[in-house]
């Protein structure tokens, strides 16, 4: 639906139709707004409401009134708001209570007639394919399995590189949190039959054996949430939260085994999901067994973004969303006003090329991640500088980034630390120190300090690093310069050069060519 036009310029990123998507689910209706740089960006408004349409639902029954209501007047909400955002499109989509109620035509009716938002049905192959191209947006190229939980299904998708858009088989099964609920939850094993029953009808299963899976859905979300303050877990983002199945089995056979009572008393626990949780928990762990997944991946990528990326240009999908999300949250804190008003990576790919020479070896993961660190390397200019350090890694590490692991985020924030300090001992880096490898945190050091060698020499203007260049020669880091410009390397930049080129376990030479 067409709501105007806003072409106002926000943190120097050009509005163009801003679009919202609004799911309108078995458990849960939520609207999602989200700018013109698409899926890199955070979204502008995320606002949810438990309305509970797929509750006490039977099979092909209708939906209640009283949950058709709350519906509607959320709907109509959201639809206020959208106006107000100046939102150039909405698209709004159902899912499985509504394409299965008996009356489902004719509650999209009242929602039309009374809210003037046109919500449409998806199938549930549909809704599968939308939540792994969700999950492909965020993290492109991998393989393995996607499950998708929702109140009234759960969506199996077999991601596979090898077909032209990722996706593979897929399939929508009866086995949503609510529809389940209906099953008397005193026989734990007939409800384990049950779900057993479902997941067999599966017949590619064997096609995603022994890999990854990539969860998605709120209850599935919630639980990751619990393990992770269970586990005093020092990163509180969710997305690319990575466990062996075993610790999530174990964590499943907790969780289901609990009443609602016990469930209640724990204070992390989200209040509006406590009489799914435990359901959710004995999913998991049946499609556990049946998978025999290997790693279990939180993703916060899903169905709605599954919608946005059906709107958005072949470019825009095509983007690494590492890269771009480095370079947003970039812009959002840059000193210079002429940055990012065009296309690229600018001064992040230019110090990334003039360094790699001092990367002979890397693989395109560790370049990808360099890259990354230039975008960000100038994240922290007004923090103060006795403070800078360990802030800018924190930023780093509660920034809306995307296309990357949480190994991959704290060696990239920690090499922005290192582009703050030469001091490696902090009680904020020792918190997240078991989280990598040795390897991993001399790779920061050594892309940190290098970047801070980078910004001494040009202050910042990337354009004068084309006076200088560094080679490795046998035992020695050499920076050559032109003889004119000898004393231009002060004192500053020679102890920072030491300082780069002890990580690399080599000797600084300064040399006027």
């Amino acid at each position: 639906m067409g709501l105007g036009r806003n072409n106002a310029v926000i943190e120097h990123v050009r509005q163009k139709d801003r679009l919202a998507v609004i799911d309108v689910g078995s458990n849960s209706v939520r609207m999602v707004v989200y700018p013109a740089t698409a899926l890199a960006a955070p979204p502008l408004f995320n606002e949810k409401a438990m309305c509970g349409l797929g509750r006490g639902q039977s099979a092909g029954g209708d939906l209640s009134e009283a949950a058709m209501i709350r519906t509607i007047n959320t709907i109509a909400r959201f639809a206020y708001l959208a106006r107000a955002m100046n939102v150039g499109v909405i698209d709004a989509a159902a899912t499985a209570a509504v394409r299965e109620a008996a009356n489902g035509d004719a509650f999209l009716e009242r929602v039309r007639r009374e809210t003037g938002i046109t919500v449409r049905i998806i199938s549930g192959g549909e809704e599968a394919r939308l939540s792994a191209r969700g999950v492909l947006a965020a993290s492109p190229g991998v393989r393995g399995l996607v499950g998708d939980l929702g109140g009234g299904s759960l969506e199996l998708i077999h991601l596979d590189p090898g077909q032209p858009d990722g996706v593979g088989e897929r399939t929508s099964l009866p086995l949503g949190t609510l529809r389940l609920a209906a099953i008397d939850p005193g026989d734990s094993a007939a409800l384990d039959r049950h779900i057993d029953d479902i997941l067999d009808q599966v017949g590619w299963m064997d096609h995603v054996m022994d890999g990854d899976l990539y969860i998605v859905g709120g209850a599935w979300r919630s639980l990751g949430r619990l393990e992770m303050t269970r586990n005093r877990y020092p990163l509180r983002v969710l997305h690319g939260y990575t466990l062996p199945s075993q610790r999530v089995a174990s964590m499943c056979q907790l969780f289901s085994g609990l009443s609602l009572e016990s469930l209640q008393s724990i204070e992390a626990a989200p209040q509006d999901r406590l009489d799914t949780l435990a359901l959710a928990a004995r999913v998991l762990d049946r499609l556990l067994l049946k998978c025999r997944a290997k790693r279990v991946i939180f993703s916060a990528h899903g169905l709605r973004e599954g919608l946005l990326s059906e709107h958005l240009s072949q470019e825009q999908r095509a983007a690494d969303p590492l890269l771009a999300s480095s370079r947003l949250a970039a812009l959002a804190s840059t000193r210079n006003s002429d940055v990012g008003l065009g296309h690229g990576h600018g001064d992040g790919a230019r110090l990334t090329d003039w360094l790699t020479p001092l990367f002979p070896h890397e693989d395109e993961v560790h370049r990808r991640l360099r890259l990354a660190a230039g975008l960000l390397s100038d994240i922290g200019w007004r923090i103060h500088p006795d403070e800078r350090p360990d802030h800018a890694m924190a930023d780093v590490l509660r920034a809306p980034l995307i296309g990357l692991d949480h190994r991959q985020r704290i060696m990239l924030g920690l090499a922005i630390r290192f582009r703050y300090t030469h001091k490696r001992d902090s009680r904020w880096v020792e918190r997240y120190g078991h989280l990598i490898e040795d390897e991993d945190r001399l790779w920061s050091r050594q892309v940190g300090q290098a970047l801070r060698l980078a910004h001494t020499l040009s202050g910042g203007v990337m354009d004068l690093l084309a006076q200088y260049s560094l080679t490795l020669d046998n035992g020695d880091i050499t920076l050559h310069c032109r003889p004119e410009n000898l004393s231009l390397v002060g004192e500053a930049a020679r102890k920072r050069l030491t300082a780069m080129a002890r990580s690399f376990d080599r000797k600084a030479v300064v040399t006027s060519d």
